[in-house]
């Protein structure tokens, strides 16, 4: 019996998934041109047209911050880059965020059109030094690929007709002190427009703003947009379990909000205490020459396990010290000069946390 050619043929599947896979890609691309941008953009008013700019799009694809030019500002108007070809891998990306930069001169042409380390994981992004004020846009949709970035323009400033209008960055004040009131004071801050923290170490990066010192009130004053910024600075949640009934986690990176004045609370150092452990074999000889190892309890990645700032203990088996709070340890070890090890249990992690004082038998 012969088959209709009016019936599909079913035993070509591969076809029909191919054609279904693109319409909601067709459909994207379709949205994406429709997205009308502003025709000229302005600093605080119409009457200051922004001398030169470029936008920036960044992709983040877990860790590899990739950048591309997509429009620049000439005398106020804004002119997109036609066919912009994006980098291998573009649609992996996590996340995908604006950079707007701008100046109050004119500025020559970028050395590249490309980023690879567009928010300057190291240091400030080479690429944005010619500019006197930056502006990073909330997360766009992750099904459009970045490729509306206009939209991000609206939440960046004020749209007026096909006018879009900036605000100038502003003096904010952000000061740190400690759950008690205490300021934390005299300390240095890298202080970052907030990029990303969708990483393999949940580090948060961005574009760099420099580095900051606490006053004696423990506030920094930085000029910057009214965006999410990023803090490069350790602090401390304590959370309840463990040996001591109490543990402290590392954390890494405070983020804050668009406030002008903001007021972070953090336990940003623990205190330090003076800790004796006396090592003795079980016919009660001192054990010499015995050091200490730890691991920290650390939210996210890296080395967080190794020797403590202590000496190997004396002739007579003992090792004295002065450490913060060692409740920020998740374990303790001790290693002898033989090599073997011996890790404390959760009643000898007990004494040494609560009391400062351990004696402990090893055969």
């Amino acid at each position: 019996m012969k088959t209709s050619s009016s019936c599909p043929d079913l035993r070509q599947p591969q076809l029909w998934k191919w054609l279904i896979a693109l319409i909601p890609l067709w459909l994207a691309f379709r949205s994406v041109a429709s997205v009308a941008q502003p025709a000229r953009i302005f600093l605080n008013d119409t009457a200051h047209p922004v001398v030169a700019g470029e936008a920036w799009l960044i992709a983040n694809r877990w860790g590899a911050y990739q950048g591309v030019l997509v429009a620049t500002i000439q005398n106020g108007k804004l002119e997109a880059r036609p066919s912009v070809q994006f980098p291998q891998y573009w649609e992996q990306a996590f996340d995908y965020k604006l950079v707007l930069a701008i100046a109050d001169q004119r500025v020559g042409p970028p050395g590249s059109l490309v980023e690879d380390f567009a928010y300057g994981t190291v240091g400030p992004p080479e690429y944005l030094k010619r500019f006197s004020a930056i502006y990073l846009s909330p997360p766009l949709p992750v099904k459009q690929l970045g490729k509306d970035w206009p939209t991000a323009l609206e939440r960046i400033g004020h749209l007026t007709g096909s006018d879009l209008l900036l605000a100038s960055p502003i003096r904010r004040t952000i000061r740190l002190i400690y759950p008690d009131g205490r300021p934390l004071a005299s300390v240095q801050v890298p202080i970052r427009l907030f990029g990303s923290s969708a990483n393999h170490c949940g580090v948060a990066v961005g574009i760099s703003l420099g580095m900051f010192t606490t006053n004696v009130d423990g506030e920094i004053a930085v000029v910057a947009p009214r965006s999410s910024l990023t803090l490069g600075i350790h602090y401390f949640e304590s959370e309840s379990g463990g040996p001591a009934g109490k543990a402290f986690i590392g954390k890494q990176d405070v983020i804050i909000d668009s406030e002008p004045v903001i007021t972070v609370k953090q336990v940003w150092t623990l205190p330090q205490h003076d800790y004796v452990v006396c090592l003795r074999t079980t016919n009660n000889q001192p054990i010499a020459h015995a050091h200490l190892t730890a691991c920290t309890n650390l939210d996210g990645c890296g080395a967080g396990c190794g020797p403590i700032g202590a000496p190997e203990s004396d002739a007579s088996g003992t090792i004295r010290f002065r450490e913060e709070d060692l409740r920020e340890m998740g374990s303790l070890t001790v290693v002898r000069a033989d090599g073997k090890e011996r890790n404390l249990t959760d009643s000898e992690m007990h004494d040494l946390l609560t009391t400062y004082q351990l004696n402990l038998r090893w055969e």
